[in-house]
């Protein structure tokens, strides 16, 4: 089938018509058939796709027997297209409901012996309120690795001690994971959540939380505006550094008291005594 991986186009199946499911570059979801024509097309190019058997799902109804009639079954090997929809097997699906929300289902089983068919997965996947979903590739090739643990019972014994169970080596995975922020840590500066970076306090902003912004009034060209407010210029307070020192009092910010004799005033900028 057809493997688009990071926006390269890995596998091109020719046209060949099984159910197909893709994000495009303008992060909408692809559910179904594809053209060649679909799958090349560079003006809203695919990121991601990846090929399954069988369009369990479509616009919230059972599709299994149109799929069966319309799609290539040899791309499965556990027997005839019947078989292998009818036998209840290990399976993997993916899918989205109605509010846009990405579904992945993962059955454990062993063909012929356990697990579900392809009826039951798609009323199950019914029930859960999705709309849309295909099956991906199933039997001892489902696999559900969780944070880097593998969190299901393979159906496959291992090549070297067949009293265990080991997941089979595959070409093709579907890897769901939060979307990252550039840079990852939103330069020390903010937190990384849902692929943006939420900027830590008033003043860290953009982007990347790389960028300091003190409002419109940019301390009103008397200070330096810092992660913690305006710095006021020798001479200069407030917020905005809009008001000068008041009389006996100077310095950045206004926090050093005049030492001046009889009470006299000092500059506001540098503290001397003589102003004249």
């Amino acid at each position: 089938g057809n493997v688009v991986s990071d926006g390269e186009l890995v596998r091109n199946s020719g046209g060949l018509q099984n159910a197909q499911f893709g994000i495009r570059k303008d992060g909408t979801m692809v559910f179904g058939y594809l053209s060649e024509e679909d799958v090349l097309d560079q003006t809203n190019p695919f990121v991601q796709l990846v090929s399954g058997v069988v369009w369990l799902l479509r616009d919230g109804e059972v599709y299994i027997n149109e799929s069966r009639d319309a799609e290539c079954g040899d791309t499965q090997t556990t027997g005839t297209f019947d078989k292998f929809i009818n036998v209840i097997s290990a399976r993997t699906a993916v899918g989205h409901d109605r509010q846009g929300r990405l579904v992945l289902v993962h059955v454990d089983g062993q063909t012929e012996s356990r697990g579900v068919n392809l009826w039951e997965m798609a009323e199950f996947l019914k029930q859960q309120g999705v709309i849309n979903a295909i099956n991906l590739d199933g039997g001892g090739s489902a696999t559900l690795v969780l944070n880097g643990t593998l969190a299901n019972y393979p159906s496959e014994h291992c090549s070297s001690d067949s009293t265990w169970r080991c997941p089979r080596r595959v070409s093709t995975v579907v890897c769901v994971h939060q979307p990252g922020c550039a840079p990852p840590d939103c330069s020390g500066h903010g937190l990384c959540q849902a692929g943006h970076c939420r900027c830590s306090g008033p003043f860290w902003t953009g982007p990347a939380c790389d960028s300091l912004d003190c409002g419109p009034a940019n301390c009103s060209l008397h200070g330096l505006c810092t992660p913690s407010g305006c710095l006021c210029d020798a001479g200069w307070t407030g917020s905005n550094c809009t008001e000068e020192c008041p009389l006996g009092w100077f310095g950045p910010n206004c926090q050093s008291q005049c030492v001046c004799e009889h009470s006299c005033p000092c500059d506001p900028r540098t503290g001397s005594c003589n102003t004249t």
